[in-house]
């Protein structure tokens, strides 16, 4: 399962998750449009998963993964042929990618298949969700730098229809192996020979259950983990949607810029395959703190970069920091799944995902309206970097619920 989901999530990571921030200038240039127009797309693009979370939510919930899974991959491959083919104008452009291709994404790789993973695991799904993760940054890693390389040599036409060959040719075959979870296949959680249980006060043994929505949305670790992650995402998203032209402000030249936002991709697939690691036996919540306080660090460095001796190593120690603070986001659905349970899953995630998705359209907006008015993003920068340090104030006092059992509901 993790292998046939870590190689779909490595294209479409390094394609449509990672690959727009290589789309981002060539758009703004071929199209004659602001940075801040340019942002406008895909930023929504970034927020689509959130605003569409609790719907899907309910969908995978009700109906399983793999079924919203399949067609989504083939409207996104549907999407970057009509991308190739129609896109003339700026309306074409926004009609197009965020009706068809991010609505495919979103909801098929966001959404469905991060829920599947979480179905197969308990006591490992740090580790499970975080090689996925991973992959997806080595994607972005294989990626961004090859189809910068793509667009410089035959435009974004060629690189957007090599993207929709990889998504009917290589990514929907892999779906034939995506399972929705092991109880359909006579198997349990870890490839546990029973359902997890716990023993109560009285020495008896009872199944482990998962919150319901209600019973999650009254619990105080819930809206932290909520708020903490909102922040985060108000922290990061308008960084990574302009990165490369950020690093071009900065006096770096957009292949190289492509070539370090790679590395940067790269260290995430270290970072997060030892977050994976570390979140299974450390609490998740303090290592999200310090990836945070990593992360603002990182961001007040790029603040500094620029025209003086030190600026190549404050951008060195950017892309290092984020690297590395980045890598651990994912312990965000980790810490979900294991305070609330497989049982609502995506519909819980949909309420965060959605929660948020303000802060992924006005992030990036307002760092394209910065650098459109001022002419740099140094503003952008700074207020990034306080915004991840009071995203990591939010975790350190989030506590972990109680664990709930099936006899709780029987003397309901």
């Amino acid at each position: 399962m993790i292998a046939a989901c870590s190689a779909m999530v490595f294209f479409a990571s390094g394609i449509f998750f990672r690959g727009f921030t290589v789309l981002v200038p060539a758009m703004r240039d071929s199209l004659g449009i602001s940075q801040m127009q340019t942002n406008l797309i895909f930023a929504i693009a970034r927020s689509e998963g959130g605003l569409e979370g609790p719907f899907v939510g309910w969908f995978i919930d009700k109906l399983g993964n793999k079924k919203i899974l399949v067609p989504m991959v083939i409207l996104a491959g549907i999407g970057y042929m009509l991308f190739t083919v129609y896109v003339r104008n700026y309306w074409s452009f926004a009609l197009i990618y965020l009706g068809v291709i991010s609505l495919g994404n979103s909801a098929g790789f966001q959404h469905a298949l991060f829920a599947g993973v979480n179905n197969w695991f308990n006591r490992k799904r740090s580790l499970a969700l975080s090689t996925l993760a991973a992959i997806s940054s080595l994607g972005g890693l294989a990626m961004v730098p090859l189809l910068n390389f793509l667009i410089d040599l035959r435009g974004w036409r060629a690189a957007t229809f090599v993207s929709s060959l990889c998504y009917f040719f290589i990514i929907l075959p892999l779906t034939y192996f995506f399972k929705n979870k092991p109880e359909d296949m006579g198997l349990h959680p870890d490839g546990d020979a029973l359902p997890r249980q716990v023993t109560g006060i009285g020495g008896q043994s009872s199944e482990v259950r998962g919150y319901t929505v209600k019973e999650a949305l009254e619990n105080k670790a819930f809206w932290l983990l909520l708020v903490g992650t909102g922040l985060r995402m108000l922290a990061t998203m308008g960084i990574l949607v302009t990165i490369v032209p950020i690093l071009e402000s900065k006096g770096v030249s957009r292949q190289t810029a492509a070539n370090l936002t790679g590395l940067m991709f790269g260290i995430n697939f270290l970072s997060r395959m030892i977050v994976g690691y570390m979140g299974d036996y450390v609490p998740k919540q303090y290592i999200l703190t310090i990836t945070l306080i990593l992360e603002g660090t990182a961001f007040i460095c790029l603040f500094y970069s620029g025209p003086t001796a030190y600026s190549l190593i404050l951008i060195w120690m950017f892309i290092v920091c984020e690297g590395l603070g980045d890598g651990a986001g994912i312990l965000v659905w980790a810490t979900l799944g294991d305070f609330f349970g497989r049982e609502k899953f995506a519909s819980l995630r949909g309420i965060i995902t959605f929660s948020h998705s303000w802060a992924l359209i006005g992030s990036p907006l307002f760092a394209g309206w910065a650098f459109d008015t001022l002419g740099n993003y140094q503003m952008v920068l700074l207020l990034s970097g306080m915004c991840a340090y009071l995203a990591s104030a939010c975790f350190v006092f989030i506590k972990r619920p109680p664990i709930l059992t099936m006899e709780s509901i029987e003397r309901g």
